[in-house]
């Protein structure tokens, strides 16, 4: 399988008055294509972090970042928007859903910023909603969404655009049992479905049989 995306020893440092804090320490990471990775970790373990630099919203102070196979660690902003844009989408555990716009609109509009024509985004829209068990649930705001609803229609917007990655900070962090257990399933229906790559950053065991890859970060090192 090929892969989508490399971290060759990434080193992340942050520069105090007093002291610098290593936040992530000469970590690896290969994700292949349609692949599903946990980075398994307690608070302040470097999970969030290294995520913030696979999707090259920060950057390392050394290492490099390979996405499909192009070296992206040091390109301008630019071109590192153009990238993220194109071939990473982003989960977070507080969902991050536009309050002022319904499901539909929240799973539209990403696609309209990337090009696609109106008509087109709402059927894409529809559809993936549709899949997930949301048809009836299209025209309400993230206010009248269940916790696992509000899951799903952001998983729905970081998938709308067809990235290669997606990239997921404790998507289940806000989640009870059940629908922990409905995302994660989602999840590996998705990967399953479109060939998309995860890399779930999470502290909850329970849920890690469902990864084809486990890495188990401790202050910064891989474990």
């Amino acid at each position: 399988m090929a892969t989508v995306l490399k971290l060759k020893n990434i080193t992340k440092e942050f520069f105090e008055p007093r002291k610098n804090i290593v936040a992530l320490n000469s970590v690896n990471l290969n994700l292949s294509d349609a692949q599903c990775i946990c980075l398994l970790g307690p608070s302040g373990s470097g999970k969030s972090t290294l995520l913030q630099i696979a999707g090259l919203l920060d950057s390392p102070t050394k290492g490099e970042i390979f996405i499909n196979r192009k070296k992206c660690d040091h390109l301008s902003q630019e071109n590192k928007n153009l990238i993220r844009k194109k071939h990473i989408g982003f989960v977070y555990q507080n969902f991050y859903l536009l309050d002022s716009f319904s499901a539909l609109e929240n799973v539209i509009i990403p696609q309209l910023i990337n090009g696609s024509n109106f008509n087109n985004a709402r059927e894409r829209a529809k559809n993936l909603l549709s899949d997930l068990g949301l048809s009836k649930r299209l025209h309400n705001k993230p206010r009248e969404l269940s916790g696992g609803e509000k899951q799903r229609v952001s998983i729905l917007r970081a998938i709308a655009n067809r990235p290669k990655i997606i990239l997921a900070d404790e998507p289940t962090g806000n989640l009870d049992k059940k629908n922990t257990a409905n995302v994660i399933n989602i999840i590996k229906e998705l990967v399953k479905e479109y060939k998309i790559s995860f890399v779930i950053a999470t502290h909850n065991l329970s849920i890690t049989k469902k990864f084809d890859k486990i890495i188990k970060l401790s202050e910064g090192k891989i474990i």
